[in-house]
């Protein structure tokens, strides 16, 4: 199962807009190679389903329920609600989750691990990106005859 962002509560958390948590949460998907659904009150932009799927986000408006009554749901119905973890701050959501047999995580804890993860990836992709030595050294090499082919 996925793991469940109370979405309300991370933007309150992250001050940045929905539009541009999703796009944090989608690298944060690809990096951990999870399927994240982030949950949201209200209901979507116009012209925008309930429901969206993005890659490896869903996004789910909650209207007409709330936020935690849409997560504490998917958490009774799960296969196996064990296996569902729930991030959020919200006490009386995590002590509802509990009640319903699913997990939480504290948003900071999630906010570490993601973190560290999307630095280390980043990290990767840099050192892809730059082969070392500086554009002297490489004229250098591309100069001297025994480099060339043929």
């Amino acid at each position: 199962m996925s793991d469940l962002i109370d979405g309300n509560n991370l933007l309150g958390q992250r001050g940045v807009t929905r539009e541009t948590l999703v796009r944090e949460l989608s690298d944060l998907a690809r990096t951990r190679r999870k399927k994240l659904v982030v949950v949201f009150d209200g209901p979507p932009d116009h012209g925008r389903p309930k429901v969206q799927q993005l890659g490896d986000v869903t996004v789910v408006h909650a209207a007409p329920r709330s936020a935690d009554e849409e997560i504490v749901r998917r958490v009774r119905e799960a296969r196996d609600p064990r296996g569902v973890t729930v991030v959020t701050d919200d006490r009386v959501l995590a002590e509802s989750v509990d009640a319903a047999g699913g997990r939480t995580q504290a948003v900071a804890a999630f906010r570490q691990t993601g973190s560290q993860r999307l630095k280390t990836k980043a990290a990767r992709e840099e050192d892809k990106r730059d082969p070392g030595g500086s554009t002297a050294d490489w004229a250098r090499w591309f100069s001297d005859p025994r480099n060339r082919i043929g």
